[in-house]
């Protein structure tokens, strides 16, 4: 069989490890789509392929960054050199490693590997911690409960048995909560370990359940996926039945249910749809009715130092001409940045003394946001079925 992904040989991985708690039988499709060549490829993501820019930069990579990207990059430094320095106390420190991948093997045979993001251990004991970056806006599970987090300390723990102690900690500079962190014992280790081994087996049986969830979108076997595709079905028939008056809205525990199923379904058709783009460039004859055109052109004018000029012959006073004009805030922070010389929060506090006066904001309507369940409540529990919400209702 032929690799498609060379970093994992085509092997779980712990950034997985969420979707293979709560879906056991994906990993099962997922494996029998890719030897028979029919896993569909999914575009990236243009803020994963952000994400990514900053974590090679943090990683200590040459990579160019814009503005917004080194900012983020800043604020992950910085964060990392606050846990490091707190969780080091007195105590000399090293550098384990960056973006270090970390396996598992029966034998000769690879089972399973994770990639930590940075680790450090203690010169006084068999003390480490692991460091995890999260660069983007979204849901993130705290350390304490996080399953990748879980996986990576029993990857360590199997390749390091002597280490005692653990801290594991996640730095998500886009959230609300920036830090949070997590701690095992050798007990806790090992149980880490065996849960890693249990999960993967229960996986491998032939009958494993796949159970729908917002991890799906997350699943490069989410196209191909029977039990998707009916979740996208049954929440859209629901929905249909809402609006035509023969259901209530549901509410309490089930509307929150069917809010999880909107949101995984979005995101579900938001993939389709850019793998129906991905078929049509490659294909062009291959959807009847439909066809690629090309994407929206917007005017735009980079001098504006010669259009002033130009709109002064054309008898606009500064006034006139100014009153046009929308300015980039970013763009303008950037600017700063480089002739004033500062950065991270220098440069916001800068920006604010230069600026701030002037800065207006324009309020959108509200959205929805799913708040975050109280500490040890775990997410992600299995989907309940729509049908089942309807008849509920009913």
């Amino acid at each position: 069989m032929i690799v498609t992904d060379h970093e994992r040989l085509d092997l779980a991985s712990a950034s997985s490890a969420r979707r293979r708690r709560c879906c056991v039988g994906s990993e099962n499709l997922i494996r029998e789509l890719r030897a028979h060549n029919l896993l569909a490829e999914i575009p990236e993501d243009p803020d994963a392929a952000s994400g990514n820019l900053v974590h090679s930069a943090w990683a200590g990579q040459e990579v160019t960054l814009n503005g917004n990207q080194t900012l983020t990059l800043e604020d992950l430094q910085r964060l990392e050199q606050m846990v490091l320095v707190n969780w080091a106390g007195d105590e000399s420190v090293y550098l384990i490693g960056r973006e270090q991948r970390l396996w598992v093997h029966d034998g000769f045979d690879p089972v399973i590997s994770g990639q930590y993001d940075v680790a450090y251990g203690k010169n006084s004991g068999k003390s480490v911690l692991m460091l995890d970056g999260k660069t983007l806006y979204g849901e993130q599970d705290p350390a304490e409960y996080n399953d990748q987090l879980r996986e990576l300390v029993a990857l360590f723990y199997y390749n390091n048995p002597q280490t005692e102690k653990i801290t594991v900690g996640i730095l998500a500079p886009k959230l609300r909560e920036r830090c949070t962190l997590a701690y095992y014992d050798r007990f806790e280790m090992e149980l880490a370990y065996r849960l890693m081994r249990l999960n993967l087996a229960e996986a491998a049986q032939p009958n494993a359940v796949r159970t729908p969830g917002n991890y799906c979108t997350g699943c490069p076997a989410k196209l191909n996926c029977e039990e998707v595709r009916g979740l996208v079905g049954r929440t859209y028939n629901l929905a249909q039945r809402i609006e035509q008056g023969e259901y209530q809205i549901p509410l309490g525990e089930k509307g929150a249910a069917f809010l999880d199923n909107i949101k995984t379904v979005k995101g579900i058709l938001k993939a389709l749809e850019e793998r129906y783009k991905v078929l049509l460039e490659a294909e062009p004859d291959a959807i009847p009715g439909w066809r690629l055109k090309d994407g929206k052109k917007v005017r735009m004018i980079t001098d504006a130092e010669k259009t002033l000029a130009r709109a002064k012959q054309y008898w606009f006073s500064d006034a006139d001409f100014w009153s046009c004009v929308d300015l980039s805030i970013g763009r303008l922070q950037e600017r700063l940045s480089e002739v004033a010389k500062v950065r991270g929060k220098g440069l916001e506090r800068k920006f604010d003394e230069a600026f701030g006066k002037f800065v207006t904001f324009t309020q959108y309507g509200p959205e929805l946001e799913k708040i975050r369940k109280k500490k040890g409540e775990l997410e992600d529990e299995p989907t309940p079925d729509p049908d089942r919400l309807a008849s509920d209702s009913n």
